[in-house]
């Protein structure tokens, strides 16, 4: 008997025991995260206990009935609640923030920058910046030395340059695009990334190949440290989406996360009383971004990123066309691409570190207009490497390369069309050309950066590339110089100048559409700037930065109507290398920081300008000469948020048709031009709006949201129509106003 007593004792020992123990876990209100070395106090017994890594915390042979438990920490509202313990015993406590919607403006330490030209907008800062929607690509259109494109737009204009002299690239690989159609999002959702970087005049030798700047995505690593699995989705009228994170491993996580845009039913709405396009097949794009991360060692990563994305165009001409009687029937646009980017870095000890990727990938472009097409399938590998060594105290270099190797095939039947000033000849007069072309082409390039320490004030940053294109056949020693002096804690001085090169387009070294003698353009860059910091120490108050930049281009590539004479015969010149360009022009940015107001305003003036043999120097047609961007936010209580948006630049330049002449041939008028880009479309005006608001639950933050684009409906010119016989014209508008309303939820 004694011996089945002592059994039975045995057996409901445990369960004595943890009837004894009180257990309380900490969770942040609506994000589950674990809080951590947090003070619990329980009254009236006075017991204080500290919460671990998983917020937990127990106390054993816990004998208190009833209690009250109180939380007072910073950043958190005060908890007070009482329980009767002697039937609750497992506690779970989400404790609510003071705000869930503050509007943090980072300021990413110039110390932490290798290159002194980047500006970067965190995901904090593109996620609720207003006229942006929540996309940071469109965000960063605010920064100063942005130009303002075209409204269906889908490219970045950088300090005066040209479109193509902008380079986009996802994880450091090239990718053709970054803004889907019509330029309202970009092709990786914004919860995926960690920061957007633009880097404009005198950017560093890792990069090349683009005489105006970098656009730089960089995705994020699946944040699983605090939370095993979490995600969201979001869904409003313009377009719908999700994301989720979750640890398969203690080593290893992943996130995929995905869209779907119907933006084309109110693309229809804005263009359904034009008489030039009739939307019949709306607008569309899809995207998907995967990410797999892997901690091999404290010293060593490896991660996986995947990018894919799909854009679909179609509409019909209206019939005929103005200008062009010729130009009839469908038209239809899609770009499709994708890269794989596996990424590895090795830290071996405190003073080397190796870091090896490569992008595989595959482009595909697609455009049809009634009897013309062309079609693009390229194979591409891209790879990159980098060494980075800190040789002594003061000196840091980093060697390394990239190559870009592509397998291309066009097939096209396409008009030799002529243009100049931006009014073009019609299509119709223009020689029909047929192709099948097969390409390899490879861009390998050598870098040597270095950051050497003069001083504790002075830094110098000497750097040296080689490019070397097959197109061409050439291969280009380009130096780069920058230094930094810190005159003060707040106040640091920079310069940078240096020689890039890019090659010339497809088109225009091709055999049959352009030029194969063709040489790849040119720019020198110089910037001069500084960066002042007024807050001293504290998290609110203002920061000041301005620079003068200037570019000078030469060997650009512009149409010809020359001959030449190649393999013994005599043949049209089409394109040559005799442009020559300027921009220069003053940005400036200041930024206030408050705890519950914030906002900045950005401002450029600029000069932009091109020459060719028998013509005096014009306005290039990206020339703007003010570019204004005022952004507004405000906290409200009760975790509302407004803000705003507004937005001036300068009319884009454009060339006046003064009369035209008859072609009896071919049925057409061409135009006669005045001087080439001597007048301007009316200046641009936009005001945006966005209102948030925040519901927040123990287990999920639910948000609703409404950004208003163009609230006040402005009919902004984008261009100019004529008539078919150029004795009329009309100014075409860009969007007008267009509200998205969406709901989304975190969980």
């Amino acid at each position: 008997m004694m011996q089945f007593l002592l059994l039975i004792i045995f057996l409901i020992s445990p369960l004595m025991s943890a009837a004894d123990s009180l257990k309380i876990q900490v969770l942040e209100k609506g994000t589950q995260v674990p809080l951590k070395e947090l003070s619990v106090f329980i009254l009236p017994d006075k017991l204080k206990v500290t919460t671990d890594y998983q917020g937990r915390s127990e106390i054993a042979d816990f004998t208190l009935a009833e209690g009250q438990i109180v939380i007072s920490t910073t950043g958190f509202l005060r908890y007070e609640k009482t329980f009767n313990f002697s039937e609750q015993r497992n506690i779970i406590i989400y404790l609510e923030k003071e705000s869930y919607s503050a509007f943090e403006t980072i300021i990413v330490d110039t110390k932490l920058k290798r290159d002194q030209s980047q500006k970067t907008l965190t995901r904090k800062e593109f996620l609720e910046m207003p006229g942006a929607n929540g996309d940071p690509l469109r965000a960063v259109q605010n920064l100063p030395g942005i130009n303002r494109t075209g409204g269906y737009s889908s490219q970045v204009v950088i300090q005066g340059s040209a479109p193509k002299d902008t380079a986009y690239d996802f994880e450091g690989h090239h990718i053709p695009i970054v803004f889907h159609f019509g330029g309202l999002s970009s092709v990786v959702m914004p919860e995926a990334l960690e920061q957007v970087d633009y880097l404009s005049a005198g950017y560093g030798a890792e990069y090349s190949r683009a005489l105006g700047g970098i656009i730089s995505l960089k995705s994020r690593k699946p944040d699983v440290k605090e939370r095993s699995k979490k995600g969201l989705f979001y869904v409003d009228n313009l377009s719908a989406g999700g994301l989720y994170e979750a640890e398969i491993d203690s080593q290893s996580s992943f996130l995929i996360s995905g869209r779907y845009s119907y933006i084309g039913t109110f693309l229809k709405a804005a263009t359904k009383n034009s008489d030039v396009l009739n939307l019949t097949v709306a607008p569309e794009f899809q995207d998907i971004t995967a990410i797999y991360n892997r901690e091999i060692s404290d010293a060593e990563n490896f991660k996986l990123s995947l990018l894919g994305s799909r854009d679909r165009l179609a509409f019909v001409l209206a019939e005929p066309y103005k200008q062009d009687p010729s130009v009839r029937g469908a038209f239809s646009n899609t770009v499709n691409f994708y890269r794989l980017i596996p990424a590895w870095t090795k830290k071996v000890n405190a003073f080397s570190t190796y870091r090896l990727s490569a992008g595989i990938g595959k482009d595909e472009l697609a455009v049809e207009v009634g009897d013309q097409y062309f079609k693009l399938a390229s194979q591409v590998l891209t790879t990159r490497g980098e060494w980075e060594y800190q040789a002594t105290p003061a000196w840091q270099s980093q060697l390394g390369f990239d190559n870009q190797y592509a397998h291309t095939n066009v097939n096209l039947r396409l008009p030799i069309a002529r243009s100049s000033g931006g009014v073009g000849n019609p299509i119709s007069t223009a020689e029909k050309r047929e192709a099948i072309i097969n390409q390899k082409t490879t861009n390998l390039g050598f870098y040597w950066r270095n950051q050497i320490a003069l001083d504790e004030r002075w830094d110098v940053l000497p750097s040296l590339r080689v490019d070397r294109f097959s197109v061409t056949k050439e291969t280009f020693l380009l130096p780069r110089l920058a230094f930094r002096y810190k005159y003060s804690d707040s106040l640091q001085l920079k310069t940078a100048a240096g020689l890039y090169v890019q090659p010339p387009e497809p088109q225009e070294a091709n055999a049959d559409f352009g030029n194969p003698d063709i040489k790849s353009p040119h720019a020198r860059h110089f910037t001069l700037g500084f960066e002042k910091d007024f807050r001293e120490g504290s998290k609110e108050g203002s920061l000041l930065s301005a620079s003068y930049f200037e570019r000078t281009f030469d060997q650009l590539v512009i149409q010809s109507s020359a001959t030449t004479v190649r393999d013994g015969s005599t043949v049209p010149e089409l394109f040559n290398n005799d442009g020559k360009g300027r921009a220069y022009g003053i940005e400036t940015q200041w930024k206030f920081i408050q705890s519950n107001f914030n906002g900045f305003v950005s401002y450029t003036w600029s000069k932009s300008t091109r020459w060719q043999p028998g013509q005096s120097e014009y306005n290039f047609e990206y020339d703007q000469t003010h570019n204004f961007n005022l952004v507004l936010a405000k906290n409200l209580p009760r975790e509302w948020k407004i803000s705003s948006r507004l937005r001036y630049v300068t009319g884009n330049p454009k060339t006046p048709v003064i009369g035209a002449t008859y072609d009896a041939d071919n049925e057409v008028y061409f135009p006669q031009r005045g001087p080439i880009y001597s007048t301007r479309l009316k200046d641009f005006y936009q005001l945006d709006l966005r209102i948030d608001k925040k519901f927040v639950s123990d287990r999920a933050i639910w948000s609703v949201y409404l950004d208003i684009q163009n609230i006040l409906n402005t009919k902004n010119p984008e261009s100019i129509q004529y008539a078919y016989d150029y004795s009329t014209s009309e100014q075409i508008t860009g969007l007008p106003i267009l509200p998205a309303i969406g709901v989304k939820g975190e969980f």
